[in-house]
């Protein structure tokens, strides 16, 4: 009879298959049947060699669980589909980006800057000094919306690019850039050389999504970052450094592209036809913006998925409910076992059920034998052993527990909302999930240390200087923050309590101060006086007046651009 089959995912390449397994010694059906072994060999692990070139990436490799496509395996799963939605979106409902000042002054003559106002700098002596270009922080606003051709805002590009992070454990976007030629002295030999050109960006044209699994990084013979040079106007081919000659400590070698004689730059990425290695186009290191939040691995130029610990849950979060669909069949007369196989590779339903139909003494299936007609290296086999408790009963509490290990692995928690003690214990909305502030916060920070400080680089390596940092709005605080006609009013108020207060980027600044707000009589005079004439000014009694911040209600958040 054929086996019951769960289709857990399928991408090109083949199909992940959950597969009934009868108990019995399955091991020795596997080392008898089946040449391959469960677990990834030695020259699927994607380690980089010692060669220089494009590295694999870690996800494209090593074993059953990464060898399928964990795109397609997650959105055809309830718990990592809804999880991952949910954190995404958590990530980016508040305005993004926030634009704040990388720095209060900076030194017109040095360029040093400071977080406070300074009279002299420190370094040169000089006193000229320049606050963050307001024209810069307009051009940027222009440049973030959109970023490319596609209409894109940095908000939703960034957003998009965090399923990456889920899928594949790392995200890539590419910046096309504008190059210019420009000759500069350069130092050859110990003498000057004037006629070598240089191609410098001057411009950002947009900012697109780049295939990690086909845009590779570059790593040296060490697993470091580089290894080929090549010219940014003439890219049809490249050098490795060991071919090249360096001066001293020249960050460039001292040879030159041979069609336009210009100085060579580093290559930091490749983009390859996916399975393959052959090179289909180079980009330069700072024409890549990539970053790896949940497991960085070499240095963070790749990092493994999140998801690929959640494949093994998920697929027996899946077979349970084929499980539970079978015990509460009425046709159904027999116990299903505890093991299950999950098959990967081309044909693997057909070439199985094929081998298990055919006529013998006795059934294959229930001999607990199994037969692939395929070849050994199309197929990776691995046994999955639930708990021995038998009947649906003792499977509730597994998969409880499985759904919350997947959920955690995104900061999202199990939470009892809306608990009555008059009607003792919890209502009919049961348990709730939650994604808690500490988990964004912490993915906000790391995305703006690795990919948004990344940007902000770029942009100064275009621009010549970046007076401005990218940020996320704070979850903790958001809920304080104040709106634009908060902000009307509290200026209203201030004006009313001669309270000095200024307006810097929409957000309301209020310095340390002694204030004294009018408050009314009836709080404050005692009960045997009359209350004032009408459009008689109140006055506070003796020892009324408060510093500002020792009380909350005097104080208003900061706010970022509205």
């Amino acid at each position: 009879m054929p086996p019951r089959t769960t289709k857990l995912g399928e991408d090109e390449h083949g199909e992940l298959v959950a597969i009934d397994w009868p108990d019995g010694d399955v091991e020795q059906m596997l080392q008898g049947q089946i040449t391959g072994t469960p677990q990834a060999t030695g020259g699927r692990s994607g380690r980089h060699t010692d060669e220089v070139g494009p590295a694999p990436r870690v996800s494209s490799n090593g074993g059953v669980w990464s060898s399928i496509d964990l795109q397609t395996f997650s959105l055809n799963s309830t718990e990592l589909a809804t999880t991952v939605k949910r954190f995404r979106d958590e990530m980016y409902r508040n305005q993004f980006p926030v634009l704040l000042p990388a720095f209060s002054h900076r030194c017109t003559t040095c360029g040093t800057a400071y977080d406070e106002e300074r009279d002299v700098c420190e370094v040169c002596g000089e006193t000229g000094f320049e606050t963050p270009s307001r024209e810069q922080k307009e051009r940027l606003k222009q440049l973030f919306d959109p970023v490319n051709e596609d209409g894109q805002s940095l908000a939703s590009l960034w957003k998009y690019e965090e399923d990456y992070q889920s899928f594949y454990g790392i995200s890539t976007v590419l910046a096309r850039l504008r190059y210019q030629r420009v000759e500069r002295e350069t130092q050859v030999a110990g003498r000057t050389v004037t006629s070598v050109g240089r191609w410098e960006p001057h411009a950002i044209e947009e900012l697109v999504h780049a295939d990690p699994m086909r845009v590779r990084p570059v790593l040296d013979e060490h697993n470091r970052h580089g290894g080929w040079w090549t010219c940014p106007a003439h890219r049809d081919q490249y050098w490795e450094h060991t071919d090249l000659t360096f001066e001293g400590d020249a960050d460039r070698p001292t040879e030159v592209c041979p069609e336009c004689h210009a100085q060579l730059a580093e290559v930091g990425y490749a983009e390859t036809d996916g399975r393959g290695d052959d090179v289909k186009r180079l980009f330069l290191t700072h024409e890549i913006i990539d970053w790896a939040r949940h497991f960085p691995i070499r240095n963070g130029l790749d990092g493994r998925s999140p998801i690929l610990p959640l494949v093994k849950l998920q697929a027996i979060l899946q077979w349970s409910r084929n499980y539970e669909l079978q015990y509460l069949n009425p046709q159904n007369d027999q116990q299903l076992p505890d093991k299950f196989l999950v098959a990967y590779g081309k044909n693997v339903r057909e070439s199985l059920r094929a081998s298990l139909s055919e006529e013998e003494s006795k059934n294959p299936w229930e001999e607990g034998r199994l037969m692939y007609e395929g070849s050994p290296e199309d197929v990776e086999i691995e046994i999955l052993d639930l708990s021995t408790s038998a009947g649906i009963n003792g499977r509730e509490p597994m998969v409880e527990r499985l759904m919350s290990q997947i959920r955690a692995m995104f900061g999202v928690t199990d939470a009892f909302e809306n608990e009555l003690s008059d009607t003792g214990g919890l209502n009919a909305e049961g348990t709730q999930v939650e994604i808690t502030n500490a988990a964004i916060a912490s993915a906000h920070q790391d995305t703006k240390d690795k990919a948004l400080d990344m940007l902000c680089r770029l942009i100064e390596r275009v621009e010549g200087h970046c007076d401005w940092e990218l940020a996320y709005v704070n979850p903790e605080s958001e809920d304080a923050s104040l709106s634009a006609v908060d902000v009307l009013e509290g200026i209203r108020l201030a004006q009313e309590t001669g309270t000095t207060v200024s307006v810097e980027d929409g957000q309301l600044q209020i310095p340390d101060q002694q204030i004294d707000p009018a408050e009314p009589a009836s709080n404050t005079a005692p009960a045997t006086e009359p209350p004032p004439d009408e459009g008689q000014p109140q006055q506070p009694p003796d020892g009324a007046g408060i510093q500002n911040g020792s009380d909350p209600t005097t104080q208003s958040p900061q706010t970022p651009d509205q």
